[in-house]
């Protein structure tokens, strides 16, 4: 049976879908359980294309069900439901999904260091509010997941509702998570029951075009640029990215900082192309991407005394263009 992403529990399939529920609490009070004012029942379903999440969420208070618009990825004053799923079991690394009661999509890869946002997948969510609460309804294509080949797949699998009510935030997840242990991965559930997929080829063309104008006292000038992003599938574990005259006109901008020290000063990446799959290099801080495509190593008053008497400057560019890269990344069952 087809499944409409529309918030609404009209499909007859869903009702064979076995319930997730029984939430416990993650923070303040961690290992209370949930309310039977604020209970919470979660269903799965599966095809050849993507993964469906139902999530009802009752809620006694309808009314102060808390749902600010923001912008994609920003949380804001907004209760959230989330499902984090690990392709390989292996607790090293999630993907996150969550879904405001707004209908705002955040998303994000996730490992023991720390939430990735700068990772956007391509899904689709719809929310409705009730009068009883709650819905949610989710369409993961696998396209937006990495996991093993086997035929029969077991996936590391939680859920989490935080409600946002007056002073006190509550948080609470299915697969209850000890906080004294620290880490939350590890201690994710587990979902079994998807078997023989035949997944679409994972192909995405992405293309942007970019146009600047910029003028001070002397001059003015103007740019125009036009590239496109490739992410291709090579198989269920491994990925493919490639960039073609790249931007980035998208990121944020660095702060300013006051270097007085000798040392190199190192900012944030934010830069998507050098931020996925890229948690394997942060070990020890041995990789610091911000390097490539950095401004020009020398200023041109250096250049100007180490010109020769027949050498002149014609053109002295601030920036470093990025014409391609290529990068594949994966993980294997091991």
């Amino acid at each position: 049976e087809n499944i409409t992403i529309d918030g609404k529990i009209n499909e007859e399939i869903w009702k064979t879908a076995p319930i997730a529920t029984d939430f416990i609490m993650f923070e303040p009070d961690n290992g209370k359980p949930i309310s039977e004012s604020k209970k919470t029942e979660v269903k799965v379903l599966y095809d050849n294309n993507a993964v469906y999440v139902l999530a009802v969420l009752y809620d006694d208070e309808p009314n102060k069900i808390s749902r600010e618009l923001t912008n994609r990825d920003e949380f804001g004053v907004a209760d959230v439901f989330s499902v984090s799923i690990n392709g390989n079991n292996d607790g090293q690394q999630d993907f996150r999904f969550f879904v405001s009661a707004a209908g705002v999509q955040m998303d994000c890869l996730a490992t023991e260091g720390g939430e990735d946002f700068n990772w956007d997948a391509i899904w689709d969510s719809e929310v409705k509010i009730t009068d009883f609460g709650w819905v949610v309804e989710m369409n993961i294509p696998y396209a937006a997941l990495r996991f093993s080949t086997e035929i029969k797949q077991t996936w590391g699998i939680n859920f989490k509702r935080d409600i946002l009510r007056g002073a006190i935030d509550q948080s609470y997840t299915w697969n209850f998570v000890d906080t004294k242990i620290g880490a939350v991965i590890v201690q994710a559930g587990i979902l079994e029951g998807i078997e023989n997929i035949k997944t679409p080829t994972r192909l995405f063309f992405i293309p942007y075009s970019s146009a600047y104008y910029q003028k001070d006292d002397f001059a003015s000038d103007s740019t125009f640029k036009v590239g496109m992003d490739i992410k291709y599938g090579i198989n269920d574990a491994f990925t493919l990215d490639a960039i073609l005259v790249p931007d980035f006109g998208q990121t944020k901008f660095d702060k300013a900082i006051l270097n007085l020290e000798p040392f190199e000063q190192q900012f944030d990446e934010n830069r998507s192309f050098f931020t996925e799959a890229t948690d394997l290099f942060s070990k020890g801080n041995l990789f610091y991407s911000r390097r490539i495509g950095g401004s020009p190593i020398k200023d041109i008053y250096t250049l100007q005394d180490e010109l020769a008497a027949n050498e002149e400057i014609i053109n002295f560019p601030s920036t470093v263009d990025l014409i391609n890269a290529v990068k594949i990344s994966g993980r294997t069952e091991k």
